[in-house]
């Protein structure tokens, strides 16, 4: 019983999504891979319904295994009180 248990939980541990920050190199992967693009807008830590929706959905066992065999996933995270870092450095300067 605890041996299945633990077998269970590996296999979950080992079905979290991989999150692409780079929309070309997703559609890339998309390509060679033939799935598709999950592109989710995202505002981390102010955003409640997004917030929800990753635990409550993008963060489930079955939707792990679904997008792990169909989706190539992005994520746009736009949070409040994080800095950005992937602007190029000169657009960086120019926002200061």
């Amino acid at each position: 019983m605890i041996r299945n248990s633990l077998l269970s939980g590996i296999i979950l541990l080992s079905l979290s999504i991989h999150w692409q920050n780079n929309f070309n190199e997703a559609k890339v992967l998309a390509q060679k891979q033939h799935k598709f693009i999950l592109l989710n807008f995202s505002g981390s830590d102010w955003c409640g319904p997004c917030i929800r929706l990753h635990k409550e959905i993008l963060e489930t066992p079955v939707f792990e295994k679904f997008a792990d065999s169909s989706l190539i996933m992005v994520n746009a995270d736009f949070p409040r009180m994080k800095k950005i870092n992937y602007l190029p450095n000169s657009r960086k300067k120019t926002m200061q």
